[in-house]
């Protein structure tokens, strides 16, 4: 009996200490799935604020780009101008204004800079026309054509103010029939005439039968002008790469 008695508070006494450890597990595993839940619910809320702000930037971006083609249609309406696009003959001759830019050579030869699919060069000798024009012809190439608005805003930032300079434009037959050089049909490109241009002067001998763009003090786009042809200019070749 005495031996029972002694046995039966170490019994319980062991009983009493797995009940405890049990407990304490489950008080450990309550802060541990808390903190799991807290986690899933940061990481949710990160990812959408992740989406919101990509969505956001998106329509920012396409909003942006509708403003500026308002603004850009606005304008062309106020100054009576005609897109290119839906009037390749239309002149568009307004002053837009620009900041240099310094040209990269790319994969252009040396001396030569890059736009584009094409290299230009500019001449630091003048030349007549047709000099100017066999000149590029040596090079590869031809007096620059000029096919869009942003091939001619392009060489209009990093020509030098100073210079007129030839470009690919000329009347070879008839009067008002104007051609590029390298065979690129004239009515399928916009036109950039500048204001009251040609006007072919009369008190010019030979006419004005060779395109050119101007020099200017201030850096804008450069419009066409017609003039002389053996007068001599810088001039601006190109070929393609």
């Amino acid at each position: 009996m005495w031996s029972l008695s002694v046995m039966e508070p170490q019994y319980h006494h062991f009983g009493s200490s797995d009940n405890i450890s049990h407990e304490e597990r489950k008080i450990m595993k309550q802060p541990t799935m808390k903190r799991l839940v807290e986690f899933v619910l940061y990481s949710v809320l990160v990812l959408l604020l992740l989406i919101l702000l990509m969505v956001t930037g998106i329509r920012f971006s396409q909003l942006n780009k509708d403003i500026t083609d308002i603004k850009l249609r606005l304008e062309q309406v106020s100054s009576g101008d005609k897109t290119p696009s839906s009037n390749p003959e239309a002149v568009t001759a307004k002053e837009v204004y620009f900041q240099k830019l310094v040209p990269v050579r790319g994969a252009c030869r040396d001396g030569w800079v890059s736009f584009q699919r094409s290299c230009y060069l500019l001449s630091t000798i003048a030349l007549t026309w047709s000099k100017a024009e066999e000149q590029c012809r040596t090079h590869g190439g031809h007096l620059v054509v000029l096919n869009n608005v942003e091939e001619l805003d392009y060489l209009s930032k990093i020509v030098e103010l100073r210079y007129n300079y030839w470009i690919g434009l000329v009347e070879r037959e008839h009067e008002g029939h104007w051609s590029w050089v390298d065979g690129t049909d004239f009515n399928s490109t916009p036109v950039f005439w500048d204001k009251g241009q040609p006007d072919d002067w009369d008190y010019r001998e030979n006419g004005e039968d060779c395109g050119q763009i101007h020099a200017s003090a201030r850096r804008k786009r450069k419009m066409w002008n017609d003039a002389d042809c053996n007068l001599v200019y810088q001039y601006i070749c190109e070929t393609r790469l």
